[in-house]
């Protein structure tokens, strides 16, 4: 695109430099945009093999063709009459008639193909909304789906042996997930096809709902990992804690009450199962403060045992003194 646009100002300002009028100052009307057309500026009306833009049935035609009669290489650039400015070229050499390509309009861009672009991309604008918008296409596929069949964005990189990452590293944001509404934004990561033996590695989902899972596509809760997380603290807001066991009202279990539990039920009482927590898992904050008020008890029976051990310490040296 950059050489099509430095050979358009090159053309222009020759011409305007120049300020040469091309024939009577007026475009002939053609009808036939296809074969060799000589150099030269054109009005066509219905025009075979004219542009994609049928938006009105007059074109503006612009030809520069190679000096050679006997070759067919031609440069056309094109434009309907109305007035959203698509603007569309083709290069012509052995093949008469190539397909038409969509260079720039002064609304909505639509390209077909590949768009690459060698250095730096800076999108600027002064629309509050968004920046750079990228939208994935609706189809056909069904809403009930755990991973997305194409991406919305993907950045890749090509690697080589000489870094530490793979080849073919990328990142990857798409939707789908299971769910009549699917997901707002899956992370995929492939590692590579030398490295890695899962092509497409989900990273993390974040769901309609709110809800964001790490592993996991159909995350239940606000954060949902399927795996271990390593963190230097972990701080857990309570509504209750256990100190009530020490409270002069609580009403402590005798020993004998606590081995009768033990004895039918399996487990202490307030204590979860392994049948529960096998099925269910457990609340982190929830159970350090069952576990607290089982510490609390046994605090209590020690102490009664250590007065109950003194009680007969005593008793012992009485008889022995006697």
């Amino acid at each position: 695109m950059k050489k099509i646009t430095t050979l358009l100002l090159t053309l222009f300002s020759a011409i305007s430099g120049s300020a040469q009028q091309i024939g009577d100052g007026l475009a002939p009307g053609i009808s036939n945009y296809t074969g060799a057309i000589n150099s030269g500026v054109y009005s066509g009306f219905n025009a075979i093999g004219g542009i994609p833009d049928t938006s009105h049935t007059w074109n503006h035609l612009f030809v520069i063709r190679h000096g050679n009669p006997n070759n067919v290489f031609q440069f056309e650039l094109a434009s309907s009459y109305t007035e959203n400015d698509r603007l569309f070229f083709r290069k012509t050499s052995g093949e008469l008639n190539p397909a038409w390509n969509e260079l720039a309009t002064r609304g909505t861009n639509t390209f077909a193909g590949n768009q690459i672009v060698n250095g730096n991309l800076v999108v600027s604008n002064s629309s509050p909304i968004s920046v750079l918008e990228i939208n994935e296409l609706s189809d056909s596929r069904p809403l009930e789906q755990t991973a997305p069949t194409k991406s919305v964005l993907k950045l890749s990189r090509n690697g080589t042996a000489n870094y530490a990452y793979p080849e073919n590293a990328e990142f990857r944001i798409g939707h789908g997930g299971p769910g009549i509404f699917g997901s707002k934004l899956d992370l995929y990561i492939n590692g590579g096809a030398n490295t890695n033996t899962i092509p497409d590695q989900h990273a993390m989902t974040w769901n309609y709902n709110g809800n964001v899972g790490i592993g996991t596509t159909n995350p239940k809760n606000k954060l949902d990992v399927k795996g271990t997380i390593h963190s230097q603290e972990v701080k857990v807001d309570m509504e209750n804690w256990s100190d009530f066991v020490f409270k002069k009202e609580y009403n402590l279990p005798t020993l004998a009450e606590v081995e009768k539990h033990i004895n039918e039920k399996g487990h202490l009482e307030n204590i979860p199962s392994e049948e529960e927590v096998l099925k269910n898992g457990i609340n982190l904050g929830e159970m350090n403060s069952k576990l607290l008020q089982k510490i609390e008890e046994l605090t209590l029976y020690m102490i009664e045992i250590k007065k109950e051990n003194l009680e007969m310490k005593k008793r012992l040296e009485k008889i022995e003194n006697k």
